[in-house]
């Protein structure tokens, strides 16, 4: 059976099915990525501002952070990990929050060997998920 039949089968419309099935790594979109970024700052106004939907912080002085981008589209994923020595706040913008109660302007906090993915889930909100990355 293939697996366009196998999507089919288990729910899926016809035509989001075939997208599935014709995608492979190769064609498959691509993402920005930046990465050895120094966080900077000590607010949400000097912190550096993320341009890359994947980003990984090598260099993080202690209380430094970063900026998640406000023109991202709304549905849009930002990873960051932290590779730095220390500790780095993560700051959605100030008119925003983090999971609906966190201002934008306090940020969130990701230790070293850490990772969050923000997930812009309205014009004022982004998801927040805190991972421990594999050593």
């Amino acid at each position: 059976m293939s697996l366009l039949t196998d999507l089919i089968g288990l729910g899926l419309p016809p035509e989001q099915a075939n997208v599935f099935n014709s995608q492979t790594l190769s064609s498959a979109p691509t993402f920005s990525s930046s990465g050895s970024l120094t966080a900077a700052g000590t607010t949400v106004a000097d912190a550096l501002a993320l341009t890359s939907f994947i980003n990984l912080v090598g260099t993080a002085a202690a209380s430094t952070g970063v900026k998640l981008p406000i023109d991202c589209p709304i549905g849009q994923i930002v990873y960051i990990a932290n590779n730095g020595a220390n500790s780095i706040k993560v700051y959605a913008q100030s008119s925003q929050t983090l999971n609906t109660s966190i201002a934008g302007a306090t940020g969130t906090t990701v230790t070293t060997a850490q990772a969050l993915q923000c997930i812009r889930q309205s014009s004022t909100n982004w998801i927040a998920m805190l991972h421990t990355k594999a050593t």
